[in-house]
């Protein structure tokens, strides 16, 4: 781990931690009662067990806060019993698993373990592909130009003009956030006069075609979700076609044998 990690946890550790008590007292929020969520939800990476992170996330906000790419939100009103509770909705944005975990490393509660601030311990879930005939892979077809507006549209950190011209440009003065998630325009606007194959392309593990790849299926191409696959849900985003699903809390041997589907 470099110099500049450790400094950058030791910020995240020391500022998160602050207030929190008066967050408690004052916001009215409290450890949950053992509750179950009426359907699974896609959690940050380190979440603890369902019922765990129901007993234990304080709703505070503080992993949405430092997420580098705004992908974790907090529940509304129809969260039922974890109404205010962080998750993610990767049709919006997906998990690029940073490599220092802020959101880990932010939580104050344990509803996110510290202990797992690393690649191989992040299980959000398992990817599963639904209607793989409408993939445009399968016919050699390129991403139509509403998908590649619909991440810049789910890009928070843009301008008016850079969300009305969907071009982005580096300048030298972007905050490490939005470079990170301008450097992800950058790397798709290399890929949309290419036949789509974006689920794999832009895969965030360090490995990607160990987590997804494409592979020869009726004379063209299709993904295959493999077996490294986390469930981050950065393919769910990317898809024009939307037939990716994340199934939370799984993982492939929960859901795959030998590359075929077990559920």
């Amino acid at each position: 781990m470099s110099l500049e990690d450790k400094k950058r946890r030791k910020f995240i550790k020391q500022t998160t931690s602050v207030g929190i008590l008066s967050l408690l007292s004052g916001a009215g929020i409290y450890l949950a009662p053992s509750l179950k969520a009426s359907e699974p939800i896609l959690r940050p990476p380190g979440a603890v067990s369902e019922e765990q992170y129901l007993k234990l996330c304080i709703k505070c906000g503080q992993c949405l806060q430092v997420c580098p790419y705004d992908a974790i939100e907090l529940e509304d009103i129809d969260g039922g019993a974890s109404v205010g509770m962080a998750f993610i909705d990767p049709q919006k944005r997906g998990c690029y698993l940073c490599e220092a975990f802020p959101c880990m490393l932010a939580c104050p509660s344990g509803a996110l373990d510290h202990e797992h601030d690393n690649i191989k311990y992040v299980e959000m879930g398992m990817a599963i592909i639904n209607n793989i005939d409408a993939c445009l892979a399968l016919s050699g077809k390129k991403p139509p130009k509403s998908a590649i507006d619909n991440i810049y549209n789910h890009t928070k950190i843009l301008s008016d003009q850079e969300k009305e011209s969907k071009k982005v440009n580096l300048t030298g003065n972007e905050t490490e956030k939005e470079k990170l998630q301008k450097d992800v325009l950058i790397k798709l606007d290399t890929l949309k006069e290419k036949p789509c194959s974006l689920c794999a392309d832009m895969c965030p593990f360090p490995t990607s075609e160990d987590a997804i790849g494409m592979i020869d299926y009726k004379g063209g191409l299709m993904p295959e979700i493999r077996e490294a696959c986390v469930g981050c849900g950065v393919c769910v985003e990317m898809c024009p076609v939307d037939i990716i699903k994340i199934v939370p809390r799984k993982k492939y041997s929960d859901i795959y044998i030998k590359g075929k589907k077990n559920v």
